[in-house]
């Protein structure tokens, strides 16, 4: 059967370049500087390729050079991901001396107030209406006399900057059900109404 005696010949194939070309790619990790694991990482990468692409590995003396061009690529893409992985484990380690998010909870009604008193009369109209009032933004855009859409991003910047004053998570300013909304309806709506009476 043909399929057979190909699959032995490529077996053959890649023992033989296995064989031949170890040592040479041993002392291209080495070289580089690779410690004998991450050298023999590069080596088991290197032959996994050869052993899918076997077909275009060259005869003869040209063998070595390709190995040569898969194991920089190897390399290369193992370097890359070495320097993401340290990246990611910086972000990580600076993420990790982060002060929690501030707990609604936490947040009396007076700081809540100071926060809303600094930020605009608009943004303050704003948040009063989507939240203090729970209109939806067709109904606020009536009341602010513009698109639903700008309503909808009026209340969005509004959100962010009050979380902005109050500290809280910036992974959480301005979601739709987020944060904001927390702190204002954990402290009751009457008192967030109280700014507009004043």
């Amino acid at each position: 059967m043909p399929d057979m005696k190909e699959a032995m010949d490529s077996e053959d194939r890649f023992r033989s370049l296995f064989q031949d070309n170890y040592r040479a790619l041993a002392l291209y990790g080495k070289r580089r500087g690779l410690s004998k694991q991450d050298a023999d990482d590069l080596i088991a990468s290197i032959f996994e390729v050869v052993w899918r692409r076997i077909g275009d590995v060259p005869d003869g003396d040209e063998a070595v050079l390709w190995l040569y061009g898969v194991a920089f690529n190897q390399l290369r893409n193992a370097r890359r991901s070495s320097r993401r992985a340290r990246r990611l484990t910086s972000r990580l380690s600076v993420a990790a001396f982060m002060p929690p998010p501030t707990d609604p909870e936490d947040l009396s009604v007076e700081t809540i107030l100071d926060a809303l008193e600094s930020l605009s009369a608009q943004d303050r109209e704003v948040l009063i209406l989507f939240v203090g009032e729970g209109l939806t933004a067709a109904q606020a855009s009536i009341v602010l006399g513009c698109a639903e859409a700008t309503a909808r991003s009026q209340l969005f910047r509004a959100r962010t900057r009050l979380a902005g004053v109050l500290g809280l998570d910036s992974t959480q300013r301005g979601s739709s059900n987020g944060h904001v909304d927390d702190v204002l309806n954990v402290k009751g709506v009457n008192e967030i109404r109280r700014v507009s009476d004043d």
